[in-house]
């Protein structure tokens, strides 16, 4: 009897593993996405530029957010959540970037702390949305996980079609040699009504002319590869040192 019983819990053992072993790869391939989003995203946002980098993450964004909501089984879910998770380290990668090469340098950390205090803003309403969610249909539902995933659509959509009418990096314009569209671009974002306001905005871009010049000069102690050893970095390691733990 006692033998009996041990082969009839094994099988419900084996499927508890099983659907552990299902919701970890649920809950983890999102990171696996987002970690090769932000890794490739440099060498995109450089290529193409910051607002169409921007466009195509909110793209893909809806993509793998539609297939998640229409998944019908776990491999599918499993396959599209890495999806949606390239796009969030494409957006998380690049929008920073253009926030801050934009705004002007007494603003940056401001754009860049609204930034991710309305990231929190939004997992917060994630969480009292799906637990709103929980109620209905006595809990058995498929209502319950695919509105609250399904929801993240139209939150993208509006700024996917709102960044095609926002101004492109100037920094980013100075590396493709595009100085007479930085110059517009930066003359209409810090002013040029005034001659003081034209001043400081043709001394931002001769500064952005050197940096980038200097970038070029020194291209190739800009890989991951240089930034994870250090090489003849100096004290400039170090601060990457205390980013990389932070």
């Amino acid at each position: 009897m006692e033998k009996l019983s041990r082969w009839n819990v094994a099988p419900r053992l084996q499927k508890r593993s099983l659907l552990i072993a299902e919701g970890s790869l649920r809950s983890t391939t999102p990171y696996l996405g987002t970690l090769a989003g932000a890794l490739v995203e440099g060498t995109i946002g450089d290529r193409i530029g910051r607002v169409r980098s921007i466009f195509i993450g909110a793209i893909i964004e809806v993509i793998g957010t539609s297939l998640q909501c229409s998944a019908m089984n776990h491999s599918w879910m499993i396959c599209a959540r890495p999806v949606n998770g390239w796009a969030t380290g494409i957006l998380n990668a690049i929008v920073p970037v253009w926030a801050t090469e934009t705004a002007e340098h007494k603003s940056r950390g401001q754009f860049v702390a609204i930034e991710f205090t309305l990231n929190i803003v939004g997992v917060v309403i994630a969480y009292w949305l799906e637990y709103g969610c929980s109620f209905y249909g006595n809990g058995e539902s498929s209502f319950i996980w695919r509105f609250p995933v399904a929801f993240q659509i139209p939150m993208l959509i509006g700024p996917a079609t709102a960044i095609l009418f926002f101004p492109e990096s100037p920094r980013w314009l100075v590396k493709m040699g595009r100085e007479n569209e930085a110059r517009y671009i930066l003359g209409r974002l810090r002013g040029d009504s005034l001659a003081e306001e034209k001043e400081l905005a043709e001394a931002e871009l001769q500064d952005i002319i050197e940096s980038t010049q200097y970038e070029r000069n020194n291209f190739r102690k800009q890989s991951y590869l240089h930034m994870l050893l250090g090489a003849r970095s100096g004290k400039l390691h170090i601060g990457r040192r205390v980013q990389l733990v932070v």
